[in-house]
């Protein structure tokens, strides 16, 4: 498995690729042509992301129970799939919008009674934000086991991934998504995708979370 993909253009990638099946798995190809052509104008970008996403989920899972909903100005797609006894775990797909100052402090309170994902890997985690605080981001289901160095750049990927967080919290407005990708029935992602709309493209890189597959 790599680490960090550039994935611009699926089919266009460069380096060894992902050995495992993930879900859900987005060729952004036409999304971003689309932003960069002006055929998909900036407020359908999340529109559109989130039809990508839910339609490669069914692909590979159509025994689920799709919601997307708002929470602290950002859009979120979930699935409640005990709902529909649907076998894998109740668990956020992805989260999207625009940047935005941190609307208040850090609940360190509400963050140390979250369940901890302690145990549940070989590498220790954190409980990761899929909207950074610094972008706005507060808690609930903006919340997923991630990968210590990944979440506090302790790695070369982690300081990308930083990097990338950093680049969307500086300019508040900006559009950008997390999308957390799945290897088996669990809440506890495989990969994680964070992409920012610049000037000149939809710019999407991919890193690994779990260790243990």
């Amino acid at each position: 498995m790599m680490c960090r993909e550039e994935q611009a253009l699926k089919g266009n990638r460069t380096g060894p690729q992902w050995s495992m099946h993930l879900v859900p798995d987005v060729d952004y190809g036409p999304v971003r042509t689309g932003a960069l052509t002006g055929r998909i104008a900036p407020e359908e970008l999340g529109g559109r992301l989130s039809l990508a996403w839910s339609e490669s989920y069914r692909s590979q899972l159509p025994a689920c129970s799709l919601l997307e909903f708002d929470s602290d100005d950002a859009k979120f797609l979930f699935d409640l799939a005990s709902a529909v006894g649907a076998g894998q775990a109740d668990r956020t797909i992805a989260a999207w919008g625009h940047s935005r100052r941190a609307p208040r402090p850090r609940d360190e309170s509400y963050q140390r009674g979250y369940p901890s994902p302690g145990g549940r890997a070989v590498r220790p985690l954190d409980k990761g934000h899929m909207v950074a605080h610094a972008a706005g981001g507060t808690f609930g289901p903006n919340m997923f086991p991630q990968d210590r160095e990944l979440n506090r750049g302790w790695s070369t990927e982690g300081r990308r991934y930083r990097a990338l967080e950093r680049e969307i919290a500086k300019t508040p407005g900006t559009f950008f998504f997390c999308c957390l990708l799945y290897a088996d029935d669990t809440d506890f992602p495989a990969a994680v995708e964070l992409g920012l709309l610049r000037s000149d493209s939809l710019h999407v890189e991919r890193f690994r979370n779990r260790f243990d597959q």
